[in-house]
């Protein structure tokens, strides 16, 4: 496929590094993964743009929903049924986990 960028551009794409060739999703799923594995707990998605925001930069509520539900639907993660309350706005949720084996 080719395309209309120059080849500075394209050598800069290339340099950077893999991790911030992750995409948005694959780095959401690493948080939770990462919160599970060192706190045992499920998060909320205020939670996650709270951890995403000190670890990556901001992202908007609405993106980190977005890829929730992506992720939701590939296997990857899962909505619990149970509801707790979100340490960050104090409303009942339905937090997500990593999706069990």
């Amino acid at each position: 496929m080719k395309t209309q960028v120059s080849d500075t551009s394209i050598s800069a794409y290339r340099a950077l590094p893999v991790k911030q060739l992750a995409t948005q999703a694959d780095r959401i799923c690493d948080i939770v993964t990462s919160h599970l594995n060192t706190w045992g707990g499920n998060l909320s998605l205020r939670e996650i743009k709270q951890i995403h925001m000190r670890l990556h930069g901001d992202i908007e509520l609405s993106t980190v929903s977005a890829r929730v539900n992506a992720l939701v639907a590939a296997g990857r993660l899962e909505r619990l049924e149970t509801t707790r309350k979100c340490s960050i706005s104090g409303i009942h949720i339905h937090p997500v986990r990593v999706a069990l084996q």
